[in-house]
């Protein structure tokens, strides 16, 4: 059995949340850090960006700024997250960690199934997108929860969360969201065109488990799954002084630049 680190992070703003999934990226790249599960919250809340997404179609700049919420680019594809209530995960390893040496579309299914078995200890019915018919159901939208991919995570008969992948030659960093609730009416505002009939298309642990969810039960079934799916000893651990010196770099030359977020 493997031996993995697993970092229970503090709630964090949205710039050191990218900074420190990079940071133990860069680590692990180096040979600096094990293959490492992060697992971590937002505070404040905040829009996370796909890399390639302009900023300025995707969201209201000007009411962000004059209300005070943050956006940040994250290193991954995909589209705006809005991080509120709700658990994130994030993963560092060689495809050969986790038995993921396959295409990259496989890999991710492979890793996404941790998610399922989260889901299923939960009490939940959850199965891909792709099974149940629902990848071309919709069209693409500038809100990750509004688009469907092929191995999106589905319960109820709507979608929970989204996760995004990156490889760095022989390293996978994937990282995703799993909202404890959400509130629709709050941060559409914030968006340029808020995606169609959002409410009968995503959901919330607590709209499907009939419950609020607490974050400690959840990372708890996050931790056990991803063990037992995996055949892997999470070792609970701290960022590395290597990993804290790199976080503040991408913070301060990085993540809270116009330059990084207003990038296209």
């Amino acid at each position: 059995m493997s031996r993995w680190r697993l970092l229970l992070s503090p709630p964090a703003d949205p710039y050191t949340n990218m900074a420190v999934d990079e940071a133990i990226l860069m680590a692990y790249g180096q040979k600096k850090a094990l293959p490492t599960l992060r697992i971590y919250a937002w505070s404040p809340p905040g829009f996370s960006l796909g890399y390639f997404q302009k900023a300025t179609e995707a969201l209201d700049i000007k009411r962000c700024r004059q209300e005070g919420i943050p956006f940040v680019r994250r290193l991954t594809g995909g589209e705006a997250i809005f991080h509120h209530h709700e658990v994130t995960y994030s993963l560092v390893c060689s495809p050969s960690g986790l038995g993921v040496n396959k295409s990259v579309k496989e890999g991710f299914k492979r890793i996404c199934g941790f998610l399922i078995r989260t889901y299923k200890r939960l009490g939940l019915e959850a199965a891909f997108a792709v099974d149940l018919g629902y990848a071309k159901r919709y069209p693409k939208s500038a809100l990750c929860f509004a688009s469907y991919e092929p191995y999106d995570v589905i319960i109820a008969g709507k979608k929970l969360g989204g996760n995004a992948q990156k490889r760095r030659k022989n390293v996978i960093f994937q990282h995703g969201s799993i909202p404890l609730k959400l509130e629709i009416d709050y941060f559409s505002p914030f968006l340029k065109s808020p995606a169609f009939d959002l409410k009968n298309r995503v959901c919330s642990l607590k709209e499907v488990l009939g419950r609020e969810a607490k974050f400690e039960e959840v990372a708890e079934y996050l931790k056990s799954s991803f063990e037992e799916t995996f055949a892997v000893s999470l070792i609970e651990q701290e960022l590395s002084d290597i990993e804290e010196s790199l976080v503040e770099e991408l913070i301060n030359k990085k993540y809270r630049t116009e330059a990084w977020n207003l990038k296209y």
